[in-house]
């Protein structure tokens, strides 16, 4: 069910959402609309109408919410924001969530960004990356539309490109790496190319090189973890300073960087696209 032949957006912000129904509706499709399951509908709001009807206007109004996720006043930067989503650059060597060690992380800035505006919700990151590496995070800013998010993201719509540095000359012949992947069983933190792993996919496309390294784009079709890193690091191309399938040469991190983000946002049929700015440890230095 497509949600801008269903609904027109009046208006949406923290409080409630407005908007006039262009077709009859059941509450089941509404909530089908932003792919809600009934117990988180009922969570976010009491809006129970059971037929909505062609040319009625609703409000959608959500319940509060109590704030009580750490914060840190660290800086943030944030590349796209509005009533829905957060997009924000993740340096390396901050954790995108609490671990339950560390209250500095990408997400705590986020949320200290938030409440500073007075919000009543703490953001959602809907994906991840690895530790050390850097780049684009999406965050959801409101729980009611989380799912929305959630459904784009199991059904690989939302389209993320990554950029890395390897080490040696990677031959510009290879373009993808299908190779099933699964836990290593003898080191818990590792995975690796499995006979018995899930299927997996990735695009690759060579940018540059010089005789000691290569810098490559990646796309993924599968979401596997540590996934990128293990299927470079089984041809022989590790990439650079990675202390789980290369080895670590100096304190730049992982070069490794969410480099692209393409996404839908609610009511907006045209996909949103956001590159990562200019990150002087990922430029192929000759």
């Amino acid at each position: 069910m497509n949600m801008l032949s269903s609904l027109k957006l009046l208006h949406c912000d923290e409080n409630r959402l407005q908007f006039i129904a262009k077709k009859e509706l059941t509450l089941f499709e509404l909530q089908s609309l932003f792919h809600a399951s009934k117990k988180h509908w009922n969570q976010c709001t009491d809006f129970n109408e059971p037929i909505l009807y062609k040319g009625q206007c609703y409000t959608i109004s959500f319940k509060p919410k109590e704030f009580i996720h750490p914060v840190s006043f660290d800086d943030v930067t944030i590349l796209y924001e509005d009533c829905f989503v957060i997009l924000a650059f993740k340096p390396p060597f901050l954790l995108v969530h609490d671990d339950g060690h560390t209250q500095d992380t990408l997400q705590a800035r986020i949320d200290a960004h938030l409440m500073m505006q007075g919000a009543m919700y703490p953001c959602q990151a809907i994906h991840r990356i690895d530790y050390e590496a850097s780049g684009l995070l999406l965050f959801s800013k409101h729980p009611f539309f989380q799912p929305y998010f959630d459904f784009q993201m199991q059904q690989h719509q939302i389209k993320k490109e990554y950029q890395c540095i390897v080490e040696g000359k990677f031959p510009s012949s290879i373009h993808e790496i299908c190779k099933p992947i699964g836990k290593d069983r003898h080191q818990a933190k590792k995975m690796r190319i499995s006979k018995n792993g899930k299927p997996s996919k990735t695009k690759i496309t060579a940018v540059e090189s010089n005789k000691n390294a290569s810098k490559l784009t990646i796309e993924i079709t599968t979401g596997r973890k540590h996934q990128i890193r293990v299927h470079l690091a089984s041809l022989g191309y590790p990439i650079y300073n990675d202390p789980l399938y290369g080895v670590r040469k100096d304190q730049k991190g992982l070069l490794l960087q969410s480099h692209k983000l393409s996404f839908k946002l609610p009511f907006q049929n045209q996909s949103l696209q956001i590159e990562c700015p200019d990150e002087p440890r990922m430029c192929l230095k000759d």
